[in-house]
């Protein structure tokens, strides 16, 4: 019996509308930040692709089948073993990785080809990210209503130059909270040196920890579920505002909170804005 071959891969266009069009965005989004992605799809269950972000003309549906296979075969080899399931499954080649990260408990799986040389934490990292989003677009996982529940701002240093927050059980002593933050700001930064990257979020239980970088300070975001783009993008252009009408007192400031007398109102205002 004569088999038949899946058509070749074509660029993706840009993002249509409706579900499809919401899903070719997101693994768009991932393949772009992180250096040395050359494709990505999103495949059901049974292996059949349902997004393609593959520039490359390999054969989509070979791609997709033989990935979901491999992490099926992955599960088995786990539970065998008495282990909890992998969520994420790595195959390793001399000319390149595939890496295959289960969705929604195996409804279905996002699929990255990489070269060799990708920084495997980075990637790690960001397909996670983009994987929670990919849940919510499919209808797996109803995205977390979010709260912002403390605002730390720092300086390049790491040094705390204000906060507020919904209430003092978050985080006891902030000046302790902070040095923590750059110390592992620094660390990420010596990690993926040769990348240039900075961290951007942290996972803590039940809160997430969002890091949004200005010229000269950083702001540390505390929430209760995932924070909508729009949020960070207000909250970006309102550290930008900030440091521009603080811009002297920043350059030359040695530790004294005092000389920024709109600090609070500035931080009050993120910390009531609604994150839809």
């Amino acid at each position: 019996m004569a088999s038949v071959k899946a058509p070749e891969t074509t660029p993706p266009k840009s993002p249509e509308g409706g579900i499809a069009g919401r899903l070719v965005s997101i693994i768009n989004t991932f393949e772009e930040g992180v250096p040395g992605v050359r494709g990505s799809a999103v495949a059901d269950r049974q292996g059949l692709p349902i997004a393609n972000g593959f520039r490359e003309p390999f054969d989509l549906l070979a791609v997709t089948a033989m990935s979901t296979l491999a992490l099926q075969s992955s599960r088995k080899v786990f539970e065998r073993l008495g282990l909890q399931r992998p969520k994420l499954v790595i195959i390793e080649g001399e000319t390149g990785k595939v890496m295959v990260h289960e969705l929604a408990n195996g409804e279905a799986s996002f699929i990255a080809l990489v070269r060799p040389e990708t920084n495997l934490g980075l990637l790690k990292l960001e397909m996670s990210v983009a994987a929670r989003k990919l849940e919510a677009t499919l209808g797996f996982a109803a995205p977390t209503a979010a709260r912002v529940e403390e605002i730390l701002l720092l300086d390049r240093s790491g040094l705390l130059i204000g906060h507020v927050s919904v209430t003092s059980e978050i985080s006891r002593d902030h000046d302790i909270v902070a040095g923590m933050l750059s110390a592992v700001q620094s660390f990420v930064r010596d990690l993926f040196r040769e990348e240039g990257e900075t961290l951007k979020e942290i996972e803590m239980a039940h809160l997430r920890l969002r890091l949004v970088q200005g010229s000269q300070t950083t702001l540390a975001i505390v929430a209760s579920g995932t924070i909508s783009d729009g949020y960070l993008v207000h909250a970006r252009e309102a550290l930008r505002a900030w440091e521009q009408r603080n811009r002297p007192m920043l350059e030359a400031w040695r530790g004294d909170v005092s000389v920024f007398a709109d600090v609070d109102s500035f931080l009050e205002g993120l910390l009531g804005r609604p994150t839809t």
